[in-house]
């Protein structure tokens, strides 16, 4: 790799990695993706119906259409990156810029506080409203 045995490199990556042992970053990340991710499934559900989910692993997250959770890519429902561009482009007019492809995941940064997760999900909440009208 670019910085393989850089001292310098190799140093700055160590104090990251105890850094983050030391603040319990996957903990956070884990508990902040999924009081987002639950918010986010309860407004696509009221404003959208039952057959949207959000999925989450850790800090990463998908929507997608479909009731049952997607294991495999033949679980993928038919339609679904087409389905998807409303919901991209009604959450932009919101100022929430989510992956512009149904087939790409959502992914939650430490940069990513309670407060601004929690007013991405309400634009969300609104976008999926728009749709509704």
């Amino acid at each position: 790799g670019t910085l393989s045995a850089n001292p310098v490199g190799m140093r700055a990556g160590l104090a990251t990695l105890k850094k983050a042992e030391r603040e319990n970053i996957y903990s956070v990340l884990d508990g902040r993706a999924e009081k987002f991710t639950a918010k986010v499934q309860r407004s696509l559900t009221e404003s959208l119906g039952h057959d949207v989910r959000v999925a989450r692993q850790g800090s990463i997250f998908w929507i997608h259409k479909g009731t049952k959770t997607v294991r495999r890519l033949s679980d993928i429902p038919a339609g679904h990156g087409d389905g998807f561009k409303g919901l991209f482009h009604a959450c932009l007019k919101e100022g929430v810029y989510l992956a512009p492809s149904g087939y790409e995941v959502g992914f939650i940064s430490l940069a990513h506080t309670d407060e601004i997760l929690d007013e991405a999900a309400s634009a969300i909440e609104r976008a999926a409203k728009s749709l509704r009208t």
